[in-house]
């Protein structure tokens, strides 16, 4: 599969600019699990040298987007089944947890922005706009992070966000997924925490069941991180 990044402003930090472009194509699906990231192509199309292009990888390996591999070189990292799943897992602890605290520590205010993601996700499906939808979902996601205001919970919920954001988009069931969000917002509205983070969790293993309904009736396929 081909891709082309986009060229790169000359900064101080040129190497941390690189990297984010670089992260976006991969997150965005751009960028294919097991593709081999091309040094000199990167940096063509981004008109810099390639020793930033080199910085950017090497943190990307650090950060586990990419994987090095001896003799062959860099690549997309690709996710195990098992990975999958336990990503899967994890993040279902920290989604009822966030929701939970969500509905201890909710304003009215955080109640409307909550609601009108829901309303924004609603006319998204209506119109066909799966993508637009995705953009949503993350940010309704995102605003309960921020609500329950617990910071280690929310930054690792984000690493492992990124981790599945190519898997995620393909599997989206919109319809399915938006009812969700509203019963857990409801829950959130209430203040009842146990039942936010009862329907934070299942939302999450829901998508999981979702997961593995698919690999089950197709081939199993790589996913981007």
């Amino acid at each position: 599969m081909t891709f082309a990044a986009r060229p790169i402003e000359r900064t101080a930090s040129l190497a941390v600019r690189v990297y984010a472009e670089i992260e976006r194509m991969i997150l965005a699906g751009d960028m294919q699990p097991g593709s081999r990231i091309k040094e000199a192509v990167l940096a063509e199309q981004m008109a810099v040298s390639r020793a930033p292009v080199r910085e950017a990888t090497r943190a990307l390996v650090e950060a586990g987007l990419l994987v090095f591999v001896p003799a062959r070189g860099v690549f997309v990292r690709e996710m195990s089944h098992r990975e999958i799943a336990e990503n899967y897992d994890v993040r279902s602890l920290l989604t009822g947890l966030m929701c939970a605290q969500a509905a201890e520590r909710r304003t009215d205010s955080d109640v409307a922005k909550l609601k009108r993601l829901i309303d924004d996700m609603d006319m998204a499906i209506a119109a066909g706009r799966i993508a637009h939808y995705y953009e949503i979902n993350l940010e309704l996601h995102q605003l309960i992070g921020r609500i329950a205001d617990h910071s280690c919970a929310h930054r690792v919920y984000n690493d492992l966000i990124r981790e599945t954001h190519s898997l995620r988009r393909s599997l989206s069931s919109p319809g399915q997924t938006n009812l969700e969000h509203r019963t857990i917002v409801e829950a959130i509205e209430c203040g009842d925490a146990e039942l936010a983070r009862r329907r934070g969790s299942e939302h999450v293993l829901n998508g999981k069941a979702r997961w593995k309904a698919s690999i089950e009736t197709t081939a199993p396929a790589a996913v981007a991180i």
